[in-house]
């Protein structure tokens, strides 16, 4: 998507390097991106490389864009069947460079169906979007919480681990893109990413130690 003098894939690019970079500064994380420069993999690619490496859990950066060009803020996915027209729209668009359609692939359905990493996932998706929303008010309170949602989409489906797509803002809209062009708005959307990362870690560590101390 280009909109308002931004390229998605150079934008979100620049957030994940910026993440990554925030992220291996922390002791026990390591990071695999899924690209490094603006080259297209496929989205079926992208979780297929979290499986090889083995990851605790997948985030995959993305801005938003609309035809209404009043639309913005910020929104966190995991997946699951979408729960009303705006979602299936924003997994519409995302699925949109994948062979696959969610009405002639049962096999999606069926991923779906069997995801057996939905609570997981939706933890990890409310702890992004929570500090995504509270990090980017600091900088600008027009900055609007659109939610934690769920729909079908094709790049978090067959990971083997928690899955979260987040939507850092809408291109589309002018205000929004103009923040997006600046280097310190964009640091802010990596270190919410980090924030949320490094708590979601943590949240993990307690939830198995309580389990051992529980175990004896």
């Amino acid at each position: 998507a280009q909109a308002n003098g931004i390229n998605e894939a150079e934008l979100v690019l620049d957030v994940a390097l910026r993440l990554e970079k925030l992220l291996l500064e922390h002791e026990g994380v390591d990071v695999v991106l899924t690209r490094r420069t603006d080259e297209f993999i496929p989205l079926e690619e992208r979780t297929a490389i979290a499986n090889r490496e083995k990851a605790d859990l997948f985030l995959s950066i993305h801005a938003n864009a609309s035809r209404r060009s009043d639309a913005r803020g910020v929104e966190t996915y995991f997946l699951n069947f979408a729960t009303n027209p705006d979602a299936e729209i924003v997994a519409a668009r995302e699925n949109s460079t994948s062979g696959q359609t969610m009405g002639t692939l049962p096999a999606i359905l069926r991923a779906i169906a069997l995801n057996n990493k939905l609570d997981e996932s939706r933890e990890l998706a409310s702890i992004v979007q929570t500090h995504l929303v509270r990090k980017l008010r600091m900088q600008s309170k027009a900055v609007r919480d659109l939610g934690v949602k769920q729909a079908p989409f094709v790049v978090l489906i067959g990971a083997q681990m928690p899955r979260v797509l987040s939507e850092i803002s809408f291109i589309s809209n002018r205000n929004e893109a103009s923040l997006l062009k600046q280097s310190a708005y964009r640091q802010h959307i990596a270190q919410a990413l980090w924030d949320a990362v490094v708590k979601y870690q943590g949240s993990v560590k307690k939830i198995t130690t309580c389990q051992r101390r529980e175990g004896g």
